[in-house]
């Protein structure tokens, strides 16, 4: 059964249309892409929270992530299954795309919580920055491949790009320019400034039409 709450535009994918037939859906692939990719395996390594004295085992990254897409798999289905739901079967929020936001959505940050991530920003600064989700995007995009001959990235579609995204503004923007003084640099929320065609793609629009870069992260 189609389902509305999509159109084709969100289906589309980065690389164009996907090599092979499957029995799954694009949200489908999406998700199992993620679950099998060696990104997301590492996310056992990457400490989320440990609390001595209480617990004989550390939260990860990769537990943390699990929870998140079951927990917004849950809400689909309450939203879906709610009397008062503007929700239809033939019109409804795909659980498989959130799922996949979910398991995804920590890709990108390294050990050691955001103090690493605030770590890793000072030692780029001068360097295009570092941002966690910008270097999810980058993980999607580029270096979790779709097939062992794929030249690159996982081929993932609009609307799981779309879902991933959370900052729209690039480096340079937020940094009035480039090139000025470090201390005028943005500390985080901002994407890298070689990830404009792939902002393009998920908005949908030309890079000349885009708002503001105040703006931009409230799109």
């Amino acid at each position: 059964m189609d389902n509305r709450f999509y159109q084709a535009f969100d289906l589309e994918t980065l690389e164009g249309d996907r090599s092979r037939s499957d029995h799954r859906s694009v949200f489908q692939v999406d998700r199992d892409r993620i679950i099998f990719s060696y990104a997301f395996r590492r996310l056992q390594s990457k400490t989320q929270v440990f609390q001595s004295g209480q617990y004989d085992f550390y939260r990860t990254r990769l537990t943390h992530s699990i929870e998140v897409a079951r927990i917004g798999r849950s809400i689909c289905d309450f939203l879906k299954a709610d009397e008062d739901s503007p929700l239809e079967e033939d019109f409804f929020i795909d659980p498989d795309l959130v799922e996949a936001v979910g398991l995804a959505h920590d890709l990108g940050h390294p050990p050691f919580g955001h103090i690493g991530e605030r770590k890793l920003q000072q030692l780029m600064r001068d360097h295009g920055g570092f941002e966690g989700n910008a270097q999810t995007l980058r993980i999607l995009a580029e270096i979790i491949y779709e097939r062992k001959d794929s030249p690159r990235g996982m081929n993932p579609t609009r609307a799981f790009l779309d879902g991933v995204l959370k900052y729209k503004a690039l480096y340079r923007e937020l940094a009035g320019g480039g090139g000025i003084d470090q201390k005028e640099y943005p500390d985080n929320h901002f994407i890298y400034d070689e990830q404009a065609k792939l902002r393009e793609f998920v908005l949908g629009i030309d890079g000349k039409d885009l708002p503001e870069a105040d703006n931009l992260n409230n799109l």
